[in-house]
């Protein structure tokens, strides 16, 4: 009986004795990643992956290796993560058995640590302090070590490139994010904005049109595109476009103004060829040009009035309708001496009428700038030179 009791006794002792044993000999470093050895427990982990490397042993050292980032300054991080994301595609390579759960860690992992930098980056960038902000850009490198498929990342480098003058950077970055994700119109509106920006107005035309295909729908990439073909020269598709915009968008100033600007400028065109018309002497272009710059004109003169008449207090929108009229008054004036004497008078009076409708709207800045020499100066101008036509 008592050597039954003792031999059982025996063996759970011996089980138990077997359990602890086998527990002290798997390998941890949790007592120094909570002492904040990160070195040593490193140091370990290479040791044990030498000859025992599992994905839970790669997940491990990852861990140490982004608490060892977070230490460090920003520009300071970059090879630890690129040793990171090695980790973890090794991690990834020993999931053998592709257990989801090795997966989710690998996933959790590489999403904290994104996180952690891609964050790190949008409080930087909204700092008051310059310095702090340009650290968003290392903060948003960093984050794309870790994911380097992110496009949010991608598109908030492109913006914290652009705001500190790097606009090629921004293109390139804006570039990559569009390869990884060929739906998002808000890349190819930035891309648009941007090559605008450097000039390049084809580039920018054709990136605003894959913003979105009917840009009638949306008022900055219609905008845009407007901006782009007019830096492009090519009056003919932005006076299409805001012909189309002034209709969608009736109530918006900016777009009759501009509107009613290319128009103008259409006009302006017009004037050298009837000088021309009058010097040949060729009565029917004569007729056919005044027509079509009386057309053009009373269009271009329509717009500017009803961007006027959404804000009367917009300097920009008076002084439009100043220019205008002081311009056309000068296209006039200059065409005088061409024109056959039985249009002379008529010019004459249409000059002069244009010209008393510019010294108006000048005297409206005038009235906003009461010191402004430049208009004052100009209004002057006019008034002698409306006075100089009237005693002719």
């Amino acid at each position: 009986m008592n050597i039954s009791k003792l031999t059982r006794l025996a063996s759970f002792v011996l089980a138990v004795g077997f359990f602890v044993s086998c527990t002290s000999s798997q390998f941890t470093v949790d007592n120094l990643i909570e002492q904040e050895n990160y070195a040593l427990a490193l140091e370990q982990i290479d040791q044990e992956l030498t000859k025992n490397p599992t994905a839970e042993l790669y997940i491990q050292k990852a861990e140490v290796l982004g608490k060892i980032a977070v230490t460090r300054e920003a520009e300071n991080r970059d090879s630890l993560y690129n040793e990171f994301d090695i980790a973890l595609e090794n991690a990834t390579d020993n999931n053998l058995d592709s257990s989801a759960l090795i997966s989710q860690k690998i996933d959790s992992i590489s999403t904290k640590y994104w996180n952690i930098e891609h964050q790190s980056g949008l409080q930087a960038y909204e700092s008051d302090n310059e310095q702090v902000q340009r650290r968003s850009i290392l903060h948003f490198q960093n984050a794309l070590i870790i994911d380097s498929e992110n496009v949010e990342t991608y598109k908030s480098l492109a913006i914290a490139h652009y705001n500190f003058g790097n606009i090629e950077e921004a293109i390139s970055t804006l570039n990559i994010a569009s390869s990884l994700d060929q739906e998002d119109s808000e890349i190819y509106e930035n891309l648009g904005f941007l090559y605008l920006e450097t000039g390049n107005a084809q580039q920018s035309a054709y990136y605003y049109k894959l913003a979105n295909k009917d840009p009638l729908k949306d008022k900055n990439i219609a905008f845009g595109l407007v901006n782009a073909y007019i830096s492009e020269g090519n009056d003919v598709e932005a006076i299409k476009l805001l012909d189309q915009l002034v209709n969608v968008y009736p109530n918006n100033g900016k777009i009759h103004n501009v509107y009613g600007t290319q128009l103008f400028n259409q006009v302006s065109t017009l004037f050298p060829q009837l000088k021309d018309a009058y010097t040949n002497a060729d009565e029917a272009e004569v007729t056919t040009l005044r027509v079509e710059i009386e057309g053009l004109s009373e269009k271009a003169e329509q717009q500017l009035i009803e961007a006027y008449k959404t804000d009367s207090n917009n300097m920009e929108f008076i002084e439009s309708l100043a220019v205008f009229y002081n311009n056309m008054a000068g296209n006039y004036f200059s065409l005088h001496p061409q024109a056959f004497e039985d249009d002379k008078e008529a010019i004459k009076n249409r000059a002069l009428t244009l010209t008393d409708f510019a010294i108006r709207y000048y005297n409206e800045m005038l009235e906003m700038e009461a010191n402004n020499d430049r208009i004052t100066t100009k209004i002057t101008n006019l008034n002698t030179l409306k006075n100089s036509w009237n005693n002719k």
